[in-house]
């Protein structure tokens, strides 16, 4: 697959998980707060071990899952994120009480 590039990125907002797990995603620049991640079943399971681990990478770096839903007619799983502002940790909710 080829590298997704910032550009693409901003305008579809929506990132393959195995191309997040390859390290091929230049997040830096990405505009916007939230980010949609697409999960497709493989040979091997239904694409949600791919999924979360996209998830939990992106963790790492400022985004937190916010919903995993099925899409089309459940051949896809999507999972929304929401970029976390710089001063909170890992698992807290942005703009939560303390």
């Amino acid at each position: 697959m080829s590298p997704v590039t910032p550009q693409q990125l901003a305008q579809t907002r929506l990132v393959p998980a195995d191309a997040v797990l390859r390290n091929e995603v230049d997040f830096r620049g990405y505009p916007y707060h939230h980010l949609a991640i697409v999960g497709r079943p493989r040979f091997t399971g239904s694409g949600v071990t791919e999924l979360l681990e996209a998830v939990e990478y992106l963790s790492y770096y400022g985004w937190d899952l916010v919903n995993v839903t099925p899409g089309g007619s459940g051949q896809l799983l999507y999972a929304f994120l929401r970029r976390r502002p710089a001063s909170s940790p890992p698992g807290r909710p942005v703009g939560g009480a303390g």
